[in-house]
Order: structure tokens, then C-alpha cells, then sequence
């Protein structure tokens, strides 16, 4: 890669809309073509996809869980019904709850899922939360559909400013080929496909280097049958409701 037309690039790139905007997008498509029922996000933080996922009529729970509370109090302001749904109640029923806890933890509240998704959320994960991770989302709650954002790594390039990670509170970022030796390990391991797509397209001429922020959805091969969540749920809750 020729240094001069990185740096070119790395002075002017823009996403428009901005990134955070095409990945809630990204989402918001997802529940529109299959249509879930019960959505939990996982790292919801300042609620905002929550609040764009509330206007999908499909929708019938949604669920935010993440470690900071004060974020998310600062925000839930925003999921409160509109005084026009006082007016002109929906005939749609809507639940929409926090909790505050760590997706390093089981809890039987978020079981029954239809999706789960969780946006630029791993890269902020120790080691040891990393490695439970897996068997919280995928083993015990098996939702039908995951969704999981990351940094790009091999991005990073074309960003003006970034010496080594995007945020300082990031713990990894991932290159194309790590993220998706992980997804497929973890696919394999509790019977789910996954397919690989992203946001934020590099400038013409450097499409080796993939999106800025890389996406896998992953897909449950088969139904879950109850006896098997059953076997798995904590005997007590361990989040607490915002």
C-alpha cells in the first residue's frame, strides 16, 4: 500500500451518515425482514438503538442490558411512551426493561429471545469476560438470531488519529481474519451459521482493507427445545432492573 495515498485518505475519509447511524440501520433492516418479537441489546449504554427499535411494530419486548447504570438511567427517559400513545393508545403491547449487569453473567431474564444483538460490544470485554461470552449468549441464551459488531482493525489505516485501538476503553480490535476464525469457532461450537458483512465502506482503491466496522449474524440451526433451558437457568437472578 503506497503510503502517501493512505495518508491521502486518512485526511479525508467521512462516513455519512455517520458510522454509529448505519450500524443501528444495519439492525433496524434485520428486524424488518424477519420480523422478531423479542429483542434484547446487549451494551445498550445510552439507549440509542433501543429508542430506534421501539418504532418497529414487530416488536413486542425489548431489553437493554449494560455495566454502567448511570448511562443508561441518564437515557431511559427517551423509551417512555409519547403523549400521543396516551392519546391514541396502539393496539400493539410494548415492554421495554434495563438491566444492569455483565454478559459475562446467566441470567433467566434474558431467556427467550428472538434476537440479540451487540453492537461495538466485545472489543470493550477483558479476557476472561471474552471467554464466557460465548456460552452466555450462544449456550444459554440461544437466541434465533445474534448479531455482533466490531471494529475493523485492518481499517484503522485510514483514520486519522488512531495509534492503536478507536477508543481508549477498547481491549482488542480484531483483523477480518480474527474476527472471523472466532465467529466460526463459535458458531461450530453451539450450532449456528453465521454470515459476515459491514458498515462503512473504504474509499476506492483500498477495498482489501474491508468495512470500518465488520458484522457477523449469526443464525441457530435448530429450534431449542424448553428442557434444555430449563437444565441451564440459574437458580437466581443476578442483574438488577434499571
Amino acid at each position: 500500500m503506497d503510503k502517501n495515498f493512505k495518508e491521502e485518505f486518512s485526511q479525508i475519509i467521512k462516513f455519512e451518515p455517520p458510522l454509529y447511524k448505519q450500524r443501528h440501520q444495519f439492525v433496524k433492516d434485520l428486524v424488518e425482514k424477519y420480523k422478531p418479537k423479542k429483542v434484547a441489546d446487549l451494551g445498550c449504554a445510552d439507549c440509542s438503538l433501543l429508542w430506534m427499535l421501539k418504532f418497529c411494530s414487530c416488536i413486542e419486548v425489548l431489553a437493554g442490558l449494560d455495566i454502567c447504570a448511570n448511562v443508561m438511567k441518564e437515557k431511559m427517559h427517551t423509551l417512555s411512551p409519547l403523549p400521543v400513545d396516551y392519546l391514541q393508545p396502539s393496539e400493539r403491547s410494548l415492554t421495554v426493561t434495563l438491566h444492569h449487569g455483565s454478559v459475562a453473567h446467566k441470567d433467566p431474564c434474558m431467556l427467550g429471545f428472538d434476537l440479540v444483538t451487540c453492537i461495538e460490544l466485545i472489543e470493550h470485554l477483558e479476557e476472561s469476560e471474552l471467554k464466557k461470552f460465548p456460552e452466555v449468549v450462544f449456550g444459554f441464551m440461544a437466541p434465533s438470531i445474534v448479531v455482533i459488531s466490531t471494529p475493523n482493525s485492518e481499517f484503522n489505516c485510514l483514520l486519522p488519529r488512531v495509534m492503536l485501538y478507536r477508543h481508549p476503553d477498547h481491549k482488542f480490535e480484531w483483523s477480518q481474519a480474527e474476527f472471523q476464525s472466532w465467529a466460526l469457532e463459535t458458531a461450530r461450537c453451539y450450532d449456528y451459521s453465521v454470515e459476515f458483512t459491514g458498515v462503512g465502506h473504504p474509499p476506492k482503491g483500498m477495498e482489501k482493507v474491508g468495512f470500518c466496522t465488520q458484522i457477523g449474524v449469526f443464525f441457530r440451526k435448530y429450534p431449542q427445545t424448553g428442557e434444555s433451558v430449563q437444565s441451564e437457568k440459574p437458580m437466581e437472578a443476578v442483574y438488577k432492573t434499571v
